[in-house]
């Protein structure tokens, strides 16, 4: 089926007056596509999700209370309709621009970054929990040819992980990065990975976002303690090897959909970046 007949065909699942509305699509994604909706004089976000969207490692229902907590704390603009299935969404429309990438490192961006991190971890939730050691593991069960220097290391990884202190998890976003922020409040959109997790993990996946040098880690950390956040920077420097092998595994997984020149780049720096030979 074309994807103008799937749009068609899913555009007549949704309830009226959305699915009389006039279609403009933004952006064609890994996990989604999403759309503009016109309706009179009113504009709508809406997503729709790809079919099984497990494959991808998201839970469609784990997704839909993420959401309902971003929108009750003022993080997410208001839900207008959400699916049974989850696949649909629908939301309020924002005017307000994504963040640059200049922004999102500038020391203004940093110190909002860790009080918008505080703000998210202090959400209570009861979601399932992100266990790094299990999720490195289920990304290399679903990549058969990875090599056996990348899988060494992960499970050294592993080891190092499960070595850890014990912390009590907390709400994470698990993507927050410049395309999932708008304006200066800022909304943070995207929940399709959210979960319980070691805050450390999302502060350190903000770190290799931004490329934050030492100086600027240190900033964000202070900013998320001072918004009352608790997580030491050791924890997070500790977690930035995470975040890449983490990355890696996802451009792997990237680059057998899509065999496209950005991938191959990503994947040779963080192959330099952890140190592996490619083999």
């Amino acid at each position: 089926m074309s994807a103008n007949n799937n749009l068609l065909a899913n555009m007549l699942l949704l309830p009226a007056p959305y699915n009389q509305a006039d279609v403009v699509l933004l952006a064609q994604g890994l996990t989604n596509y999403t759309y503009r909706l016109q309706l009179k004089h009113t504009n709508y976000f809406y997503r729709q999700g790809i079919a099984r969207p497990e494959s991808l490692f998201i839970d469609r229902a784990q997704e839909r209370q993420a959401l309902l907590l971003a929108e009750e704390a003022g993080l997410l603009p208001k839900i207008h309709y959400h699916s049974a299935d989850g696949q649909q969404l629908i939301l309020a429309w924002s005017d307000e621009p994504s963040w640059q990438a200049d922004y999102f490192s500038s020391a203004a961006g940093i110190t909002q970054l860790g009080q918008l991190a505080a703000r998210v971890h202090a959400i209570p939730a009861r979601l399932k929990t992100l266990d790094l050691a299990d999720y490195l593991q289920q990304l290399m069960v679903s990549l058969p040819s990875l090599s056996q220097t990348v899988c060494q290391r992960i499970e050294q990884q592993q080891a190092i992980l499960r070595a850890l202190p014990v912390i009590s998890p907390v709400f994470c976003h698990n993507d927050i990065n410049p395309t999932n922020l708008l304006g200066m409040k800022p909304w943070l959109v995207d929940w399709e990975y959210a979960a319980l997790g070691d805050p450390a993990f999302e502060l350190a996946g903000i770190c290799r976002v931004g490329q934050f040098d030492m100086r600027q880690q240190q900033v964000l950390v202070n900013s998320y303690q001072a918004a009352g956040g608790c997580c030491e920077l050791n924890r997070v420097i500790q977690m930035l090897v995470v975040v890449d092998l983490v990355s890696l595994l996802w451009c792997e997984k990237m680059l057998l959909l899509r065999s496209e020149a950005q991938y191959h780049a990503l994947r040779q720096h963080l192959y330099l970046a952890l140190g592996i030979t490619e083999v």
